[in-house]
């Protein structure tokens, strides 16, 4: 494999000129008052934003076993990806190996699936970690064991930890089909779970300065049905709580917060997802100034990764989708967005092919290199209509901010099932709109067709094949493993649960010593005394 391969994300890309079509020159910015790069950061962190360089192009993947996955990878930076986002099957992120009864049917069906060191190798074959940018979807405590593999593979490789470009996904509560109740509470208790995301993002922190030590999905929590208002107010209220239990660990804001990030929705609705984009920048910088004292102005950088919605695609008429996504990629390029995964048009049926994880890829290439709305920065900034839209938003976000805060905390609520109410409505609410017709949608309530059949298109799936061989492969794996069971850095594992330790060094030596994901996790809930549902 080149070097050339891995060039796009350290090289970066930006516009070969600043003229339009017609050959006009365009400015960097335009209207009087505040501009790009100034605090609160409305129009954006960077002065030029996409002028000098521009979003990563950072498409979501993951099947199957490592391996296959790692083909994936390989193929996305063939065809332009700049960044990494790769995504874990649910038994991985449910804390379970491939082979276990309660896993073994998903494995490799939503994300690839990760048990052991090996794993992670086989997953970044020929991808240097110290020049393309990888972020690992995976939550609290499994987040422990997924960063800790990722360090030991680095140290193999003679990198060191402050050379590591990524993110962690490392949220506790939005992460499981947004901050549901019951996905976040029955496999750990919610308490150790948010303990040990923090003990992640402290480790971090302190070893690993180029990574993300967080990323607060508020995708997920968006696909829950609630609208951009809650979207924002919700994950920004959680940010708040994270900051503070750091601080009171004794980590200075302008030591962590920097490296703190949000994964976004981009909706179909173009000018509320640019205003709310917007007013997030905004708040953000206020939150981080203003309530924790905040100095440096890199802390107060509101960067944000867009996933376009899956919400609005649909199975009827498929194709559709294509032109959703567009629109939707749009708004997060004319909303300032660090990085951008286009969801693909097939994934109302399933996961990606290779073909249509292209096309998300040229949908963004056609925008950064074709339309030109690269060229200036913040170009819908100053017209009355974003300007008040986006005011309304932020007074909106911010009011609903101070309303769970006077409610308790965002975590509070949560336990309390508060959060899952909200979800509940705000999920009745808008089937109720489009099953009534007031929300239109084409093809579903709006320009229907009464000859319409099921598209005949291949979609991707995995075969049972599969996933019998990974169970295969955890099974040989813990049979060949020297020395067997690792019972002493699994004790240590399950010590450092039950007290109140970082468990960051147990987890790394657990892995180190050749345990499995699966056993840690199991290592983690005898410390607690806590018992899975479906456990013997």
């Amino acid at each position: 494999m080149t070097d050339k391969l891995f060039d796009g994300y350290l090289a970066g890309e930006r516009p070969a000129d600043f003229k339009t079509t017609s050959g006009l020159e365009l400015e960097a910015v335009y209207g009087d008052g505040e501009k790009p790069g100034e605090y609160p950061f409305t129009r954006g962190i960077h002065p030029e934003m996409y002028r000098r360089r521009f979003w990563t192009r950072r498409q979501q993947s993951g099947y199957g076993s490592p391996a296959a996955s790692n083909e994936r990878l390989i193929f996305l930076l063939e065809q332009g990806q700049t960044g990494l986002n790769i995504d874990f099957d649910v038994a991985t992120k449910l804390g379970i190996d491939p082979d276990h009864p309660l896993g073994e049917g998903d494995v490799g069906l939503q994300g690839t699936s990760v048990a052991t060191l090996e794993d992670m190798a086989a997953l970044f074959e020929g991808i240097p970690q110290d020049r393309v940018s990888a972020t690992l979807i995976a939550q609290p405590p499994v987040s422990a064991v997924v960063v800790a593999m990722y360090l030991l593979l680095a140290k193999e490789r003679n990198v060191a930890p402050e050379a590591l470009l990524g993110t962690i996904m490392n949220c506790a509560f939005t992460q499981l089909v947004g901050p549901t109740l019951q996905a976040n509470t029955h496999f750990f208790p919610i308490d150790f779970t948010t303990r040990v995301g923090l003990d992640v993002m402290e480790y971090c922190a302190r070893e690993m300065p180029k990574w993300n030590i967080v990323n607060l999905n508020a995708y997920n929590v968006r696909e829950t049905g609630l609208d951009a208002v809650q979207e924002a107010a919700f994950t920004m209220a959680l940010a708040g709580e994270y900051i503070a239990a750091l601080v009171a660990r004794g980590l200075s804001p302008d030591s962590f917060a920097k490296r703190m990030a949000f994964f976004t929705a981009a909706h179909i609705d173009l000018f509320e997802e640019v205003a709310k984009l917007r007013a997030m920048r905004r708040i953000w910088a206020k939150m981080l100034r203003e309530r924790f004292g905040a100095e440096d102005d890199r802390t107060c950088w509101f960067r944000t990764a867009i996933q376009t919605a899956a919400l609005p695609l649909t199975a009827q008429e498929p194709m559709n989708n294509i032109v959703r996504a567009s629109v939707q990629t749009l708004a997060a390029v004319l909303g300032g967005a660090q990085s951008i995964h286009t969801t693909s048009w097939d994934e109302a049926f399933a996961l990606p092919s290779e073909e249509s994880h292209r096309l998300s890829l040229r949908t963004q290439q056609v925008i950064a290199y074709e339309t030109n709305v690269v060229k200036t920065v913040d170009p819908l900034g100053g017209a009355p209509f974003v300007e008040d839209l986006t005011e309304r938003m932020e007074a909106r976000m911010t009011a609903m901010m101070d309303d769970i805060d006077a409610r308790g905390g965002f975590i509070e609520l949560f336990k309390a099932g508060w959060v899952e109410e909200q979800i509940r409505a705000a999920r009745l609410r808008h089937m109720a709109r489009v099953e009534s017709g007031e929300t239109p949608v084409v093809g579903v309530n709006a320009f229907t067709r009464d000859d319409a059949e099921p598209p005949d298109m291949r979609f991707f799936r995995l075969g049972r094949a599969a996933i019998e061989q990974r169970i295969a492969y955890i099974r040989n794996y813990r049979a060949a493993r020297a020395g067997g069971v690792p019972t002493r850095a699994l004790d240590a594992v399950s010590a450092v649960a039950a007290g109140a330790d970082n468990v960051m060094p147990a987890v790394i030596d657990a892995v180190a010593a050749g345990a499995t994901l699966g056993e840690i996790s199991e290592a983690f809930r005898t410390g607690l005394g806590y018992q899975m549902p479906g456990a013997a």
